[in-house]
């Protein structure tokens, strides 16, 4: 009997070539979709895609005029509005802006390449005070090393305690400092102090000597304050913690408060600006003053609060001691904590108060003004909220 033989199918080349389109095509899909899914993670875009060299691109005013003068031609309507006081740049000027950064008429702008953390401070101006400008913005004042700070802690912790313990009941200001190390070197005992070394764990030298003025002027004026005396350097030493943490352990202090006090209204975390005498001094009818600033945190969601709070208190300063504020400056987390506890309350706000060069009188003068002006806006407030129980 003869075996039939089996006919061998032939060899279809393109049943091969179809399985090599269609596995290439789901792993290009595949790919995709896992690179969208990727790309599309908030933290891709602001890490990847927030490049400042695209925003510069975006907002120069140069690109804007040129878009606006390029949709005029289709638009008859636009082309009225751009018409007035628009300048086209040649070529050669845009071409060297966007691949340089720099424009040829400003030196603030090659200033910010050529200096580190120039530009981020550049774009945090909200409302400038009399005398500021690119060269005299703020600039945090360097860290401390805390063990070395801290040698000199217990000569000074028994005033500390003692000034802890001065508060007042049914308070409506909380007064802290989340730098209490910043000294000024005309209270420090030492001579010829380095700027760099402008710390000091003793309340008489630091910022905490502010902090207790501020609390017994605003007492007077019959405000209720609590002034937290915490060494922070110490505090943060004894958790293991870094100069990093200290708006953390900070808000703890603040969490502690609000729990004792819950009429708690104003918060208000007093620091030290690094600058110098020129900058920080302001002389009005004769009389000196330490300048100061505000500072505001834009990483939270109800900061316009914030923002609109320092605005009046700046605009009140300016209106009855021209000069003695340096405008109110704004922060994101990329040019330093960028909350500040203020999400706290819409009363919450940060004071950098005078300079390492300022003496106590001066800064006593400050805080004077600054009471004056901050009663009215506490006067405010109490009366609105009197108001729905009369």
């Amino acid at each position: 009997m003869k075996l039939k033989k089996r006919k061998q199918r032939p060899i279809n080349r393109n049943d091969g070539q179809t399985k090599f389109i269609i596995t290439r095509f789901y792993l290009i899909f595949i790919l995709f979709l896992f690179t969208i899914s990727i790309f599309s993670l908030p933290f891709f875009q602001n890490k990847v895609f927030h490049l400042s060299s695209i925003e510069k691109i975006t907002q120069s005013e140069e690109i804007t005029n040129i878009l606006l003068t390029a949709m005029s031609t289709e638009m008859p309507e636009l082309e009225a509005s751009t018409d007035i006081g628009i300048e086209i740049p040649s070529l050669s000027t845009l071409a060297f802006e966007i691949t340089t950064g720099i424009k040829p008429n400003e030196l603030s702008s090659i200033l910010e390449k050529s200096l580190p953390g120039f530009e981020t401070y550049t774009s945090e101006v909200y409302v400038a005070g009399e005398g500021t400008n690119d060269s005299n913005l703020p600039v945090e004042s360097p860290p401390p090393d805390f063990d070395e700070l801290l040698e000199d802690e217990d000569s000074s912790k028994e005033e500390s305690e003692e000034n802890k313990n001065d508060q007042s009941q049914n308070a409506s200001v909380f007064v802290y400092h989340s730098h209490s190390w910043e000294a000024f070197r005309p209270l420090m005992d030492e001579e010829n102090v380095k700027p760099s070394d402008s710390s000091s764990v003793d309340p008489k030298e630091n910022i905490l000597l502010v902090g207790s003025m501020l609390t017994k002027e605003l007492e007077q004026n019959g405000i209720p304050t609590i002034h937290d005396n915490t060494n922070v350097a110490k505090s943060l030493n004894s958790k293991g913690w870094g100069y990093s943490d200290s708006y953390k352990l900070t808000r703890e202090l603040i969490q502690t408060a609000t729990s004792n006090q819950e009429q708690l209204q104003y918060y208000i975390d007093v620091h030290r600006d690094s600058a110098g005498k020129d900058v920080t001094t302001k002389t009005i009818d004769g009389k000196k003053y330490a300048k100061l600033y505000f500072i505001v945190g834009k990483e939270h969601s109800q900061y316009k609060q914030n923002l609109k709070f320092a605005e009046q208190l700046h605009t009140k300063l300016e209106e009855k001691y021209p000069g003695i504020s340096r405008g109110v400056f704004q922060k994101d987390k990329y040019d330093g904590n960028g909350v500040y506890n203020q999400d706290v309350s819409e009363n919450a706000i940060l004071i950098e108060m005078g300079g390492i060069d300022n003496q106590k009188q001066e800064l006593q003068n400050t805080i004077k003004a600054f009471v004056n002006v901050f009663k009215e806006h506490y006067d405010g407030s109490i009366e609105v909220q009197a108001k729905p129980n009369e």
